[in-house]
């Protein structure tokens, strides 16, 4: 095995602190590998590196850029490790801007060599723990030194994850198998009359079994490879399909084509909008009010993160609050965990505020049929309510850092910030907001005055707007289809959707309602009424705890159909289940830092910008107290209006 230490220049590994381009940090590099010896020729190098570039972005990904090229003019195969104070862009897999970059660089005739020095350096930066202690070293020649020496594994420790991913695998199939052969439903009553019977014969049981496999499967390797998630609800779909457990018409009906293509035409509008600077623009109106007051700068950024996350979206909402945060940190050296934190909180909270706010509040509007005006009814009182105490926690527990001091904020240094903002093109952005609001918002009353069927006029409204907008914007609107729709998780929410359907098709989510009901029967008693109590909360408890450490969409998915499965039997008032998982899904994503993409997002900032990370305990230790408080507010309120749902 080669070993990278002889071909890792250490002690000319490069420290920069002042903002560069990439073309100055290729001038850099070039210079030192002449001084070096490595080459003759500077211009050569950059020219080289350049066109490294042209055919392919050399960024590999967590903030990491790995340029690499063979030429001629090259003496000797050699590695230089630079790392950089301020991230610079660079077109990477992940769209993150670059902090580490190691250049390798080898003649011809070293071609083998090259590769192997390649595949190795590669290697050792796909570690975590490598990459990590790499990216956080104390300067570059430890960093240099880090990757210089990898730990060398061996295949069982190299492929850990993987053989963990198939020991679980196989565990949960036999599990499964084990389990559903002891579960019958009622040869009479509600289950015979609706044809459930047949979900107690060995072909559906072997059928139950793959479908829970297969779905579990898709979760588990979406945690453990969550850049590969995509392909792996790929293959679980295409198995469940060539297994016979699913035909292709299903298959397509389960992608819940209407729910993707709403997400997809809202992707577009929040770009839009967000790319025209109409967010930040009402944003930074507000905090011209504010007058420097620390506790009200938080508030008012707290209370735009709710309702932006309520009726655009957790991404866009944070994004431009958080980022407005960072500024006035930057100018008045204000501490910055403490609006990371409170920001994430009030987002995860607001995007229950309406039907539009989170990918799963638009999941479950179209499987359970509920239009916005439902929202506006079960979901906004909560959420205002919720987000309201939240923001009162927040001042609580940070307010050593918001009280008995005073920001001096210049407000025209933030509007700066903005960029040139077209005054025509913000108008026409604020009208088409309010526009496509009001049609979301009467989108059940036109369904009703026009005949449509349910979700139809709030798909055309978005798609009406989208092709608006990408009409008004001409030679631009190609490039915001193209680049602000992230296609990606687009497609991984298409398999999801089959694959957590899947498990309602084959009786999964049947039997798993039956089993519900008798843990509910043992609590209430024979009262049919007091069924639907113990069965909300237990969907929002179990959604709220395990959307802390999951994607909340999954487990969304997964439980939809058990929801359906209790309405169908009759179990009274059983629309509140919607309302127990939305606020199960969204609330819970405050637990822990991989909670939602809203936390991501907002740690991503707050990393490139700060350098430092959040630690696991460090965000548990408040994201445990806001998760609880709001799951209790949830509880009561579905305690209390459980009479009063369909």
């Amino acid at each position: 095995m080669i070993d990278p230490k002889k071909f890792i220049l250490s002690d000319r590994s490069l420290d920069i602190n002042e903002i560069l381009t990439q073309d100055e940090i290729f001038h850099l590099i070039a210079r030192q590998l002449v001084s070096a010896g490595v080459a003759t020729d500077e211009t050569f190098l950059v020219n080289q590196l350049r066109e490294r570039e042209k055919l392919g972005s050399t960024g590999v990904g967590y903030g990491i850029a790995l340029p690499h090229f063979i030429g001629d003019n090259i003496n000797q195969p050699a590695a230089l490790i630079v790392r950089l104070k301020h991230p610079v862009p660079w077109n990477s897999i992940d769209n993150e801007p670059v902090k580490l970059i190691v250049c390798l660089v080898a003649p011809e005739k070293e071609r083998n060599l090259y590769l192997s020095l390649l595949a190795e350096i590669a290697r050792s930066l796909n570690t975590p723990q490598l990459r990590t202690a790499a990216l956080t070293a104390q300067n570059a020649a430890s960093a240099a030194r880090i990757i210089a020496t990898p730990p060398h594994q061996n295949f069982l420790k190299r492929n850990r994850r993987l053989i963990l991913f198939f020991g679980l695998v196989a565990l949960i199939f036999i599990g499964a198998g084990s389990i559903l052969s002891h579960i019958s439903l009622p040869a009479a009553g509600i289950y015979q009359e609706l044809g459930y019977l047949r979900f107690n014969e060995p072909e559906w049981i072997l059928r139950q079994q793959l479908t829970i496999t297969l779905f579990l499967a898709m979760v588990i390797g979406t945690l453990l490879f969550w850049r590969f998630r995509v392909a792996i609800a790929a293959a679980a779909l295409g198995t469940l399909l060539i297994a016979g457990v699913m035909d292709l018409e299903h298959t397509v009906k389960f992608m819940s084509i209407p729910t993707i293509l709403f997400i997809m035409s809202m992707m577009v509008i929040v770009r839009w909008l967000q790319n025209i600077g109409v967010f930040r623009f009402i944003v930074l109106k507000a905090i011209e009010q504010v007058k420097g007051i620390p506790w009200l700068l938080l508030l008012l950024l707290m209370a735009f993160s709710v309702i932006l996350g309520g009726f655009a979206d957790e991404v866009s909402a944070i994004l431009v609050t958080f980022g407005l945060a960072l500024e006035v940190s930057r100018r008045t050296k204000a501490p910055l965990v403490p609006f990371l934190l409170s920001l994430v909180f009030a987002t995860n909270v607001g995007s229950a505020l309406t039907l539009v706010g989170n990918p799963i509040g638009v999941y479950i509007a179209f499987a359970g049929g509920l239009s916005f005006e439902d929202f506006l009814r079960w979901a906004t009182p909560v959420s205002a309510i919720t987000a309201i105490i939240v923001a009162l926690l927040c001042l609580i527990l940070y307010r050593r850092h918001f009280f008995n001091t005073r920001y001096h904020l210049d407000v025209q240094q933030l509007e700066k910030t903005a960029g040139n903002i077209d005054p025509i093109k913000l108008r026409v952005g604020l009208i088409t907001f309010f526009i496509i609001i009001i049609l979301i918002a009467l989108h059940r009353r036109f369904e009703v005055w026009l005949g449509l069927s349910d979700g139809t006029a709030l798909v055309a409204s978005a798609l009406a707007v989208t092709g608006f907008i990408v009409f008004y914007e001409q030679e631009k609107g190609r490039v915001l289809v193209e680049r602000g729709i992230d296609w990606w998780t687009l497609l991984f929410f298409m398999f999801l959707f089959a694959n957590a359907a899947c498990l309602e098709y084959t009786g999964v989510t049947t039997k798993l309602g039956y089993l519900l009901l008798n843990f509910a029967e043992k609590i209430a008693g024979t009262n049919n009424c007091s069924l639907t109590l113990p069965a909300a909360l237990s969907f929002l408890w179990i959604s709220g705890i395990l959307s802390g450490f999951v994607d909340n969409l999954p487990i969304v998915a997964a439980l939809a159909p058990v929801v359906k499965d209790l309405i169908r039997i009759g179990l009274p008032h059983a629309s509140i289940l919607w309302w127990a998982l939305l606020f199960g899904g969204c609330f819970g994503g405050n637990l822990t830092v991989i909670g939602s993409t809203a936390n991501l997002v907002a740690v991503g900032a707050f990393e490139r910008a700060s350098g430092r990370h959040i630690r696991f305990r460090e965000w548990f230790k408040f994201g445990i107290i806001i998760t609880a408080v709001t799951l209790i507010i949830s509880s009561i309120a579905i305690f209390c209006q459980i009479n009063l749902a369909p």
